[in-house]
C-alpha cells in the first residue's frame, strides 16, 4: 500500500485492499498447423544435426545441401527409404518454405540450378 492508503485505512477512511490472487495460467496459445509433405503426410519438424561443413552461423549452403542430397538420395533408391526421408527432415527444418516451394516448381519446368 502506499503511505497515503496507510495514513486513510489507518483513520478508518478506505478498507484496505483485498490480498491479490495469484496469477493464473491462461490456456496455451493454439498450435501451429500441421505440416505436410508432397505426399500428403504430416511432418515432424526437428533441428538437422551439426554438420562440419558448415561451421559458421549462415545456414544457407547447409540447406540447399540437403535438398540436393534427398533428391540425389531419392534418385539412387528409386522410392522413398528410411535414410532419404532423413534428408528430408533436416532440409524442411533448415529450408524457408518459400525457397523449398520454388525448388519444386524450378525442379518440375527443368530448370532447377542444381545438379540432381
Amino acid at each position: 500500500m502506499r503511505g497515503g492508503s496507510v495514513n486513510r485505512v489507518a483513520t478508518g477512511e478506505q478498507a484496505p485492499r483485498p490480498a491479490r490472487e495469484p496469477g493464473t495460467i491462461t490456456d496455451a496459445p493454439p498450435l501451429l498447423p500441421k505440416l505436410t509433405d508432397e505426399s500428403g503426410r504430416v511432418v515432424e519438424l526437428k533441428t538437422a544435426p551439426a554438420d562440419q561443413r558448415f561451421p559458421f552461423g549462415n545456414q544457407t549452403r547447409h540447406c540447399y545441401i540437403r535438398y540436393l542430397e534427398y533428391h540425389w538420395c531419392i534418385k539412387a533408391t528409386g522410392g522413398e527409404s528410411a535414410e532419404c526421408e532423413k534428408f528430408a527432415r533436416y532440409y524442411r527444418s533448415l529450408c524457408p518454405t518459400d525457397w523449398i516451394i520454388e525448388w519444386n516448381r524450378q525442379r518440375e519446368l527443368g530448370i532447377f540450378p542444381g545438379p540432381i
